[in-house]
C-alpha cells in the first residue's frame, strides 16, 4: 500500500506491508503457543508435537520481530533523497541519505527472485560501486514504482 504525504518543496512516499501478513504471523505463533502449552498440560513428558509447536511458535515470533513495518522515501528539492526503512523493533530501523549532487542516475529495473521476476527502484551513486535499492525488502509493484519514480523525478528537476 503506498501513502504519499506532501510538504512544501517535498514529497514523502511511504510503502507498508499488507495488515494480513502481520495478523497471520501473530495467529500463527498464538496457535503454536496454545497448542504447546496444551500438550505441555497434559504430557508432562516432552514429545515430537511439543517440539514441532516450539519450533513454529519461534519461527513464526522471528518473523514478527524481524519484518519491516515501513519503508520510505523523502524527496527534497535542492536537497537530495532520504530512504528509510522501518521495522517493528527500533533497532532494526535504517535511514540513508543521498545528497543531491552525488546522485547519478534513478532508474526502475527488473531482477529474479527466487522463481519471480520483480521491479526495483535504484539509485546510482557517485563514488559508491554498489547500487542503493530503494524499497528492498517490501519490493512494490512496477505501477506503484513507476508513479513514485515519475514524481521522484519532476521534483528534483524543478527550478526554484
Amino acid at each position: 500500500m503506498l501513502t504519499v504525504k506532501r510538504y512544501p518543496g517535498a514529497t514523502e512516499f511511504i510503502v507498508h506491508t499488507s495488515k494480513g501478513y502481520g495478523t497471520q504471523m501473530f495467529a500463527i505463533c498464538f496457535l503454536s503457543f496454545s497448542v504447546g502449552v496444551a500438550l505441555l498440560a497434559f504430557e508432562p513428558a516432552p514429545s515430537l508435537l511439543l517440539w514441532i509447536s516450539g519450533a513454529i511458535f519461534l519461527s513464526s515470533l522471528f518473523q514478527i520481530i524481524s519484518g519491516v513495518n515501513h519503508e520510505s522515501l523523502l524527496v527534497v528539492r535542492d536537497l537530495g533523497i532520504q530512504t528509510n526503512c522501518h521495522s517493528i523493533v527500533p533497532w532494526k530501523s535504517s535511514s540513508k541519505l543521498i545528497p543531491l549532487d552525488s546522485i547519478r542516475e534513478i532508474f526502475i529495473h527488473e531482477a529474479f527472485r527466487k522463481f519471480d521476476v520483480c521491479y526495483y527502484m535504484g539509485i546510482a551513486i557517485e563514488r559508491e560501486p554498489q547500487i542503493h535499492v530503494v524499497f528492498p525488502t517490501l519490493l512494490p509493484r512496477r505501477d506503484v514504482l513507476q508513479k513514485i519514480y515519475s514524481e521522484t523525478l519532476h521534483l528534483l528537476k524543478q527550478e526554484t
